[in-house]
């Protein structure tokens, strides 16, 4: 999955989201309580994320939300589960 983040200590941070951010390689003590959500949550194959930049730094991550799952997977996963739970009672 490609990002817009480039990582480099040799650019200044900077956020020029969605199409570009540049990032400090490593992130620092401010981060853990300054990351600010940047832009939409954003689905990407079967993914959703979104992009947390501290306002302090500039340190910038892409965060996972969840995955999306395989609607046919599921689809043949609820087929299969409802024949498993049908019960086949024997004539006398």
């Amino acid at each position: 999955m490609p990002t817009i983040v480039e990582y480099t200590d040799r650019k200044p941070p900077e956020n020029r989201y969605p199409h570009r951010i540049v990032s400090p390689p490593c992130s620092s003590a401010c981060c853990f309580s300054d990351m600010g959500e940047v832009g939409a949550v954003t689905r990407e194959a079967n993914w959703e994320y979104r992009y947390l930049r501290c306002r302090t730094c500039g340190f910038t991550v892409r965060v996972i939300l969840r995955p999306i799952p395989d609607e046919a997977l599921l689809k043949d996963l609820r087929a299969q589960l409802a024949k498993s739970f049908v019960r086949n009672v024997p004539d006398y």
